[in-house]
């Protein structure tokens, strides 16, 4: 029943072309642009790790819309199972949480989907070395995985729509700005730079992927990607002691 209900949940998904503008097609301008405009300025090394400037617009980029993604779980959880259609979904010849699970393993894929072809893209298109493709793509699902998890986590939990979703914009903005993705400054404190470290899913992400790219600091790259996989779990856990009763 499960395996049956990603299916229809993902195929839903597909068929939702305004997703494919803002998850391939906006970051993929995002990074055309940038990338053209670093190069037009004689930018070649982007950063300490000696990428280019299209190498570090690409993958910054590719992962901040992992954490966009989460506003798929969010507004299908609340569509299907948090409005009058919910009489109808209790109807199905399987539990609820089944629905919701099948929801967030959709949204992980469809988002993780989205990210590869952006991936093979820049490696086609722009050049973009990316390593070893399978680990990347490990960490974009990864990623996503967290993100559609706080999204989850949030719309389940708080029962008003509108503050779930302000927590939701909290969530990627924060990150975004502590990641320095939106060019604000960022203080230089102990507390910030260990939030980065530990528990920021982009700079973990962009971490695992950077070193893994270059061959260097392995063990940044496992530690990192550790990081993600347990805050997963962490996640997972919170879901089902605080969010089981909503699908029962």
């Amino acid at each position: 029943m499960l395996l049956r209900s990603i299916y229809y949940s993902l195929r839903r998904m597909l068929r939702g072309y305004v997703g494919y503008v803002i998850l391939i097609l906006l970051p993929l301008a995002i990074i055309t642009v940038n990338g053209f405009a670093a190069a037009g300025d004689g930018i070649v090394v982007g950063d300490e790790h000696g990428r280019s400037g299209m190498e570090v617009i690409s993958v910054g980029i590719i992962i901040a819309f992992q954490l966009v993604g989460g506003f798929y779980t969010m507004e299908t959880i609340k569509a299907d199972l948090f409005s009058e259609k919910r009489w109808r979904m209790l109807s199905l010849p399987y539990p609820i949480y089944i629905h919701a699970i099948s929801i967030l393993i959709s949204s992980v894929l469809f988002s993780v989907l989205n990210g590869s072809i952006m991936v093979l893209f820049t490696y086609w298109v722009f050049d973009v070395n990316w390593g070893n493709m399978g680990w990347v793509i490990l960490v974009l699902m990864l990623v996503s995985l967290v993100s559609q998890l706080v999204f989850l986590i949030a719309v389940t939990v708080i029962k008003r729509y509108k503050i779930a979703e302000f927590i939701g914009y909290a969530y990627l903005f924060l990150f975004m700005i502590l990641s320095g993705y939106l060019f604000i400054p960022v203080p230089d404190i102990a507390l910030i730079d260990w939030i980065n470290q530990y528990i920021n899913p982009l700079t973990l992400g962009e971490t695992a992927i950077i070193y893994q790219m270059q061959g260097q600091e392995m063990s940044e790259v496992y530690r990192s990607t550790g990081m993600l996989f347990a805050i997963s779990v962490l996640l997972i856990a919170f879901m089902v002691l605080f969010g089981r009763r909503r699908y029962t």
